[in-house]
């Protein structure tokens, strides 16, 4: 039997862990150690569920709770996210709990019917709505946007916690659920690989709504977020971070990235690569077909300069950069200098539309595009680790 954790007086995880988990959200997002879809349920003189779980795993989510409830009934289920692993599990749920009153947004209640086709009794809430389950308030805070039109989150001063549904999440596996006990820099790292991966493109409403949060001067002891570890130890640090990332701080880092067949491209790479690191500047090097995307989008995101380059395949550019590329379009990137390369051997069109492309998704070009026809030689690589040089320059003036 699957037994609910509790992680505080009246407060137990009912979520549950998906260990094979390697691809989420599809393909965007590849992950190491599987992922958790976290249920959290209060008890009080009412008893409140906050989110469900992906269809598949409701059962476990059903058994947890029942291990607390012992036949009890939920009086409320608040849909924080529509989501499908959030929300998935939400019709077995309510069917077992046919009494039980649902929160959602003006969107989620939209949502949910659009996706599940049923005439729930929705409560609607907005910012500042507050409900009482007995000893504890639950106020909740739209958070459109971050990254759907229905999110939210929910604050309970007596507890000191915040359910935060998508945000502060991360994709840790920790069957202590806290963040602790563990390095401060892994969570924060796996934290903002999350963030990169499925919120980047929405750092305005982020940071606006990270504002008016702070600006609530909220007691905070747990942050509860629907995916990883609970943040305990570091709430402090988590949310530095999050105001450094919603405001795409850069840091004197250049990341390139290539495809390349017969290695003129990674010459070009390797050369800029030399460049940027004898000016000062940390460097990361990445051939696309052989790494995660969920790294390099990770690393990008707090760089100050990215290299795009590849060789030329029947007149474009190698499959992988093109895919990288329509990655990155709509994440709205600031902040950062950009340079395109590329090797060819009669047609030398590449380098130029990957600079297009790289403008249209934020980067700003520093310099004109390099065109390589077959191998470079001594004097041209020599060239290229100057180009660095003289970028890095300007990026640190």
């Amino acid at each position: 039997m699957k037994r609910a954790k509790k992680i505080i007086d009246n407060v137990y995880w009912v979520g549950v862990r998906d260990l094979n988990n390697r691809h989420f959200h599809g393909d965007l997002y590849p992950i190491d150690e599987g992922c958790t879809y976290n249920a959290y349920l209060v008890v009080d003189d009412e008893v409140t569920l906050f989110d469900t779980v992906e269809e598949e795993f409701t059962e476990e989510l059903l058994e947890r709770v029942e291990s607390v409830l012992q036949g009890r009934e939920i009086d409320n289920i608040v849909v924080q996210h529509t989501e499908p692993d959030h929300s998935g599990g939400f019709k077995k749920v309510y069917a077992k709990y046919p009494n039980a009153k649902v929160y959602a947004s003006i969107s989620g209640k939209k949502n949910m019917i659009e996706q599940y086709f049923d005439q729930v009794p929705y409560q609607v809430v907005k910012t500042n709505d507050t409900i009482n389950t007995g000893k504890y308030d639950f106020v909740f805070v739209e958070m459109q946007m971050i990254h759907w039109p229905d999110n939210m989150l929910t604050y309970c001063p007596q507890l000191k916690t915040v359910f935060s549904n998508d945000a502060f999440g991360q994709h840790i596996v920790n069957f202590n659920l806290t963040d602790e006990g563990l390095d401060k820099a892994y969570c924060l790292k796996q934290a903002k690989e999350y963030f990169a991966n499925i919120v980047l493109p929405y750092t305005t409403p982020v940071q606006a709504k990270l504002n008016l949060i702070l600006g609530m001067n909220l007691d905070i002891e747990y942050i509860m977020p629907a995916h990883g570890i609970i943040w305990k130890d570091y709430i402090g640090d988590i949310i530095e971070t999050y105001k450094g990332i919603a405001a795409q701080k850069t840091e004197n880092k250049a990341v390139i990235v290539y495809e390349s067949v017969w290695k003129h491209t990674q010459q070009i790479a390797e050369s800029l690569a030399e460049g940027f690191s004898d000016a000062g500047m940390d460097v990361k090097v990445y051939k696309l077909s052989d790494t995660k995307s969920s790294i390099v989008m990770r690393e990008i995101m707090d760089a100050k300069v990215v290299c795009i380059g590849s060789g030329t395949y029947n007149n474009v550019m190698a499959p992988s950069v093109a895919a990288f590329l329509e990655h990155i379009r709509p994440c709205k990137l600031k902040n950062k200098k950009g340079l395109a390369f590329a090797a060819y051997g009669w047609f030398n069109q590449v380098a130029k539309e990957i600079d297009t492309r790289m403008q249209q998704s934020g980067i700003e070009s520093c310099h004109d595009v390099i065109n390589q026809c077959y191998t470079p030689s001594d004097d041209q690589l020599e060239d290229y680790y100057n180009i660095a040089k003289e970028i890095a320059k300007k990026c640190q003036e």
